[in-house]
């Protein structure tokens, strides 16, 4: 069930148009949207891509994306919390995800002075062309501040681009998934769904 209706909010269809699905018991589902997010270049080192459709990741020459969303991770009731995103290429060796230490602003951001990265790491797996991803990272989310910020890297050649957020419905989302035990009910705030 939580496989598919991440598949719905990826997809941007109404979820609680599903039949029973504010009234059923169980965890409660939360898909929010970046408030940044933005590619940066080795080869390019003091250019902007914030504005970019496209988010892009490789290892030669060094392309790497970051992304921020404003969202608490403190609860202990936090069962998993996935990273989804449109994969416009596909790609065998996929990618790493890990955390960054600072917030950024999506139009300033270049390779000379995007924050740094943290030394643990999620890999992706093997990427379809047009399709979603979802890729847990409960492992590396932070629960000690009001937002978490990810940067995405490759040690393969063949780059990988992802749709950014300026695409809208295809632009990433954080999956946030708690322990629920009361009866559901639908909401939906700016930049994010809550699924019950």
């Amino acid at each position: 069930m939580a496989a598919t209706l991440v598949a719905l909010v990826g997809a941007g269809l109404a979820v609680e148009a599903l039949p029973g699905a504010g009234l059923a018991r169980g965890p409660k589902i939360r898909a929010v949207r970046p408030k940044a997010d933005a590619f940066v270049s080795q080869a390019s080192r003091t250019q902007n891509f914030g504005h970019a459709r496209l988010l892009k990741v490789d290892s030669s020459p060094t392309l790497r994306t970051y992304v921020t969303f404003a969202v608490d991770l403190s609860d202990n009731d936090i069962q998993q919390v996935s990273l989804l995103l449109y994969s416009r290429t596909k790609s065998r060796a996929g990618y790493r995800i890990r955390l960054i230490d600072e917030r950024f602003r999506e139009r300033r951001i270049t390779f000379a002075n995007a924050p740094g990265l943290s030394g643990d790491s999620v890999v992706s797996g093997p990427l379809r062309a047009k399709a979603w991803k979802a890729v847990d990272v409960t492992m590396l989310a932070s629960g000690e501040d009001d937002y978490v910020g990810f940067a995405l890297t490759s040690d393969s050649g063949k780059g990988v681009e992802f749709a950014s957020r300026e695409t809208g419905l295809r632009g990433p989302r954080l999956i946030v998934q708690r322990r629920d035990d009361t009866t559901g009910s639908t909401s939906t705030s700016t930049g994010e769904q809550e699924i019950r």
